[in-house]
């Protein structure tokens, strides 16, 4: 988010493994931290003047951990299974998971919530079109993937015009991607962009990255002015950051 994953990307051999890390440098940070997740992999955070060769000495010290816990990830990602687009079977909506339903739409394509169920309404062509496949597969997961993204698209923008009034701050546009690494980000020239993706994740979390975006409309960094901001529109704002460092990496499997 914002500049999330934060520093740049950087490169270190462990073990005879090349291991990527993005490297956040500070000029108040007095000691080397690192952190790791599905969302960002790892990322050092170190003092602003301490020289690559110690911060690389730091890293070899601390190699076992930093394998072990990538490893750890990566077995975890490979064990998770991915739902598959199907009637009945159980998919992922506003942090539930819901049975999925298809049913014929004269209208567009829409994806919503009724009864407990997820409704994927589709218009008869479209529909005609996946009966002979038994209404599955990868043409069903991209006529669903796109349900998601117009779903997001209309509650992002809702969202984003409640908290903008809030926090005093103007957008110049607001866009919805397939974003593979961030939740969202903004720019200096005031365009935000949200992860589809975002659909998926409890409505508060949501409402977590959606602050945090245009948080940065006032601060582009993450100073103790920007966390202000944030914690001003979101007291609880660190229960819903765990939230998705803890369970981000689950919404990428669909």
């Amino acid at each position: 988010m914002g500049r999330r994953p934060p520093g740049e990307p950087a490169e270190i051999v462990l073990a005879e493994r090349h291991v990527p890390y993005r490297l956040q440098r500070s000029p108040r940070r007095r000691t080397v931290t690192l952190s790791i997740d599905a969302e960002r992999g790892l990322v050092v955070y170190a003092p602003q003047r301490m020289a690559q060769g110690r911060l690389d000495g730091i890293l070899r010290e601390k190699a076992r951990w930093i394998l072990a816990k990538t490893e750890e990830m990566r077995r975890q990602r490979r064990l998770r299974p991915v739902p598959e687009a199907a009637p009945g079977n159980l998919l992922p909506w506003r942090g539930r998971w819901l049975p999925l339903a298809v049913e014929g739409d004269g209208g567009r394509r829409s994806l919503r919530e009724e009864g407990g169920v997820l409704w994927l309404g589709l218009p008869p062509r479209t529909l005609a079109r996946l009966e002979p496949h038994g209404v599955r597969g990868p043409a069903l997961h991209a006529e669903l993937v796109a349900g998601y993204r117009d779903a997001a698209r209309g509650t992002l923008e809702e969202r984003a015009l409640h908290f903008a009034a809030r926090l005093r701050v103007a957008p110049r546009s607001l866009r919805v991607k397939d974003q593979q690494h961030r939740w969202g980000s903004a720019s200096a020239r005031g365009i935000v962009n949200f992860n589809w993706r975002l659909i998926l994740a409890p409505p508060a979390v949501l409402d977590y990255v959606v602050v945090h975006e245009l948080c940065h409309l006032h601060e582009l960094n993450h100073s103790p002015r920007f966390w202000a901001h944030v914690a001003a529109a979101l007291p609880d704002y660190r229960q819903r950051q765990d939230w998705l460092r803890e369970h981000g990496a689950e919404l990428y499997d669909l």
